[in-house]
């Protein structure tokens, strides 16, 4: 049994976005049970550079669909994706200098992350979405400028 089930109350109404998030959820899935049993450095550190690469992809995509839906909120919503982001490249950090990682602490993280962000804050742009055209999406800024 997975460590998070996904669950249609995830879904944002979008086929690509409630991929996207079925994939950072296997990316936790991958991960939790590695973290929990002490699992091979390198093969934790594969997982976090996925989850990684994958968050970015995905921040990039959910910010231009919610721009492009006319969403009002998209640019506190992009402040929000620096925060996670951070938190992620902070955990990949602490991981590839060999710190080891409190379990509770990332359950505490992945908690919040799906329960606070997914089922709060992604919910809220759902009945803006529905816009058939989808033009290419450009990579992820950062609200400071800086790309990653």
């Amino acid at each position: 049994m997975s460590f998070i089930q996904w669950t249609q109350d995830m879904s944002v109404s979008s086929a690509e976005l409630d991929d996207h998030h079925r994939m950072i959820i296997d990316c936790l899935n991958q991960l939790h049970p590695l973290l929990e049993a002490g699992g091979p450095p390198a093969q934790v550190r594969a997982v976090m550079a996925k989850l990684e690469d994958f968050v970015l992809v995905h921040f990039a995509q959910e910010e231009q669909e919610m721009k492009r839906a006319g969403y009002p909120d998209w640019r506190t919503h992009r402040d929000l994706h620096d925060r996670m982001y951070d938190v992620v490249f902070s955990l990949k950090s602490d991981i590839e200098r060999g710190n080891e990682l409190d379990a509770r602490q990332l359950f505490n993280m992945i908690n919040d992350w799906l329960v606070t962000h997914i089922l709060g804050e992604d919910r809220k742009y759902v009945p803006y979405l529905g816009h058939p055209e989808r033009p290419p999406v450009a990579q992820w800024r950062r609200s400071n400028g800086r790309e990653c």
